[in-house]
């Protein structure tokens, strides 16, 4: 007698869908190479990127992920997976390089205007913490109008 649970034809039917064990002897099935590289340049460049605000971490992450990904694609290429997560590590970091170039950039001609040149000889002139923010205000004032 038999039923669902229980199958005279031998352990590979006893549970329907299962995969039957090797054949004694047999290879197992060759395992893919793994590029722990490319991880690590994906990991460090989705970081960078969202660590950017914390700019002496985001960069920094940001370098390493370009250098992780160029030698996980160079590993790629000699026979080793990863290379579509090499590739994005590498756009990540060099993706948060540009923002960070653009915000320096922009950062500094904010500083180098007549604006940011009052705001540095105002806080340098300010005696207290309300002069301080009496200067922040004033620069806050002059650079929306």
């Amino acid at each position: 007698m038999t039923n669902a649970y229980h199958s005279s034809d031998g352990p590979a039917d006893a549970y329907p869908g299962s995969t039957p064990p090797p054949a004694p002897g047999a290879d197992p099935a060759p395992a893919a190479k793994r590029n722990g590289l490319a991880v690590a340049a994906l990991v460090t460049g989705l970081a960078s990127l969202l660590l950017l605000w914390l700019w002496f971490v985001g960069i920094p992450l940001a370098l390493v992920a370009i250098g992780l990904g160029i030698a996980a694609l160079r590993r790629a290429r000699g026979g080793a997976g990863g290379r579509g997560m090499a590739i994005s590590g590498l756009v990540l970091g060099s993706v948060t390089v540009v923002i960070a170039g653009i915000l320096v950039a922009v950062g500094v001609s904010i500083l180098n205007s007549d604006e940011g040149k009052d705001l540095r000889s105002c806080l340098n002139n300010a005696q207290t913490q309300q002069d301080q923010q009496d200067c922040t205000n004033r620069f806050n004032a002059d650079v929306n109008n």
